[in-house]
């Protein structure tokens, strides 16, 4: 699956400071990924956590850094991501029984026609 890219959309604009952005993550393994990536990228940003019941682990940047960032951020993301049938037994149960489906539609089709 090399070369697809998903956009990610975990942030917004600061609630008082118009000219930044943060970007916020639920776990901590890809908040620190991200924080290596900006370090790698001399990107400057300040690390916070968020006072809400979900912890979420906060980044302040300027916004003329935010379209570096953001790919950083896709970066994070992609790396972190998890296929959507990991399992190759579930990956194969549905698609036999998606198999199964359409050959009953189209033995169907040609009974009635």
């Amino acid at each position: 699956m090399a070369g697809k890219r998903i956009h990610y959309t975990n942030f917004e604009g600061h609630a008082k400071q118009r000219q930044f952005v943060v970007f916020y993550f639920y776990a901590k393994d890809p908040a620190d990924y991200f924080e290596a990536l900006l370090i790698e990228a001399e990107i400057p940003y300040e690390r916070g956590e968020g006072k809400d019941l979900l912890r979420r682990h906060l980044f302040g940047i300027h916004k003329s850094y935010q379209a570096r960032a953001e790919v950083l951020n896709d970066d994070t993301g992609n790396m972190f991501r998890k296929p959507f049938l990991a399992d190759n037994v579930m990956r194969y149960t549905v698609l036999v029984l998606t198999l199964t489906a359409l050959g009953l539609a189209v033995l169907g089709w040609v009974l009635a026609g």
